[in-house]
């Protein structure tokens, strides 16, 4: 028989690649809607590869994402879509890494069908374009899987592969509760299949020591912010985010119920299906950890884990459905395949049309708002030829701020015991962008609400409010000034 020329493995390469092209049309150019942690380690890498003295230092350390994105500080400096385009090639390869997983451990069918719609999911594009970090952490469950069997082939004391694990656990932790999935289900490994128990003490203590590093150097996930709504995550499973109305409808509820039932009876009823290996064990401790905050990186593990473990049970054979004719067999399935997959490319287009017409949060509001009034004062200042005013914010999101104005930006200064201490404390700001109705913020607004005339109202918005220092006491001009590389549009 005359072999095929394009084999199913370059098919797939080549699918992949068609699908890489497309997600990158879809992405957005705007400075917004970006998470604040991918925002600080892009901050301190555009910083560190243009050598430019910057604020980014006093934010705080970031997550490991930045050794991740260090390269593109030297090539790209500015550039935020590189970094997007950085993910969907993790994306690619943790697909391609799940196919295998799941061709192994379960079947082709269900390998296919999961893999495809995890691409196409509504998630995944959001994930990429904000810059999250739930991409990464699924390549850190499918990398470690991977790891691991190859370390078991051929286990070296203190050999790369064991450092290489170890990395992942700390790259992992560094980003998010649900990272503490992947040392957990590797512990849990070497406890139940040690190769020997001297290998077994290196990896306990290993894992122990990089994990506890990589939370005290952060002092845990400072930037991924509190507890969500998971039924507002849950609709945006199948659907895109509505960035101007949170609120959901009794619609939306329903679905949000339905959808996290679904998700609840699947790690209930299917958690051997998941515990049997390391991948399965990571995915599903990290649904579990990961809703502890319900974010949008927990969603994306979640539809990861509905993907994966769902078409594993629809698959089952049935005695009752044999001899029924295909569509009671798969029919059924595969119309339930293009109602999904329908439902994913209409959720994307929408993502893609909000970005081109400017949709964003409240948020992102607030802070275009102090952008757009940045680049007046300086277009106005280069019209007259003469220097730029001096422009330090302190914000409740401050990479992301200082993003998106190209300026200095602070964290808020901490609550003082009265406001003239307060005033003293912002020394050397000009603004703030201050979301009033946080529960930590209570103590600054109400500091800053008796400073009477020193402070001056420039945008009360749903999202919070700008305010303008009226004399502000500013340091002297440093010899090299402070930039920041401008993001490409």
């Amino acid at each position: 028989m005359k072999p095929a020329l394009i084999t199913p493995r370059v098919w797939g390469y080549l699918s992949l690649a068609l699908w890489a092209i497309l997600m990158v049309l879809l992405l957005r150019h705007s400075p917004y809607v970006l998470d604040e942690g991918g925002a600080k380690a892009l901050l301190l890498d555009w910083s560190i590869g243009d050598q430019v003295a910057s604020s980014v230092v006093t934010l705080g350390l970031p997550d490991m994402r930045a050794i991740l994105w260090l390269p593109l500080g030297f090539l790209w400096p500015g550039q935020i879509i590189v970094a997007k385009v950085v993910l969907i090639a993790v994306l690619a390869w943790t697909a391609y890494g799940l196919y295998g997983w799941r061709r192994q451990t379960g079947s082709e069918e269900v390998a296919l069908l999961a893999t495809g719609l995890l691409l196409i999911a509504p998630v995944s594009l959001q994930q990429i374009d904000t810059l999250s970090p739930g991409i990464l952490l699924l390549a850190v469950f499918t990398a470690g899987y991977w790891l691991d069997r190859a370390y078991r082939e051929a286990p070296r004391h203190f050999g790369g592969l064991y450092f290489a694990q170890l990395a992942l656990c700390a790259f992992g932790v560094s980003l998010h509760p649900a990272g503490l999935a992947y040392p957990l289900s590797l512990a849990w490994a070497w406890r139940t299949k040690p190769l020997d128990r001297i290998q077994q003490r290196y990896f306990y203590a290993g894992i122990a020591v990089v994990s506890f590093i990589a939370l005290l150097l952060r002092w845990g996930w400072p930037d991924l912010g509190g507890w969500q709504n998971p039924l507002h995550q849950a609709v945006t499973w199948i659907a895109a985010s509505d960035l101007e109305s949170p609120e959901l409808d009794t619609g939306e509820w329903a679905a949000g119920l339905v959808l996290t039932g679904l998700l609840v009876m699947l790690l209930i009823g299917q958690r051997r299906l998941f515990w049997n290996d390391l991948l399965g064990r990571s995915l599903w401790w990290g649904t579990v950890l990961g809703a502890f905050l319900c974010d949008a990186s927990w969603g994306f593990l979640a539809v990861s884990l509905l993907c994966y473990g769902g078409f594993e049970w629809l698959l089952k054979p049935r005695e009752l459905l044999t001899g029924k004719g295909f569509f009671l067999q798969r029919g059924w399935l595969l119309l339930l395949v293009v109602i999904l997959s329908s439902l994913f490319m209409r959720s994307d287009r929408v993502w893609y049309e909000q970005g081109k017409n400017g949709v964003m949060t409240a948020q992102d509001q607030l802070i275009r708002q102090f952008a757009e009034d940045v680049d007046r004062t300086r277009v106005a200042m280069e019209e007259k030829r003469l220097p730029m005013p001096r422009i330090r914010v302190a914000s409740q999101w401050p990479a992301r701020t200082m993003i998106a104005c190209r300026c200095d930006a602070l964290p808020l200064p901490p609550a003082a015991k009265d406001p003239e201490t307060q005033l003293a404390m912002m020394r050397g700001l000009t603004h703030l962008i201050v979301a009033p109705n946080a529960q930590k913020n209570i103590g600054l607004v109400q500091n800053l609400s008796q400073l009477g005339t020193t402070m001056e109202t420039v945008s009360l918005q749903p999202g919070g409010v700008i305010l303008k220092v009226r004399s502000p006491v500013l340091a002297p001009l440093p010899a090299a000034p402070v930039t920041v590389p401008e993001p490409g549009h």
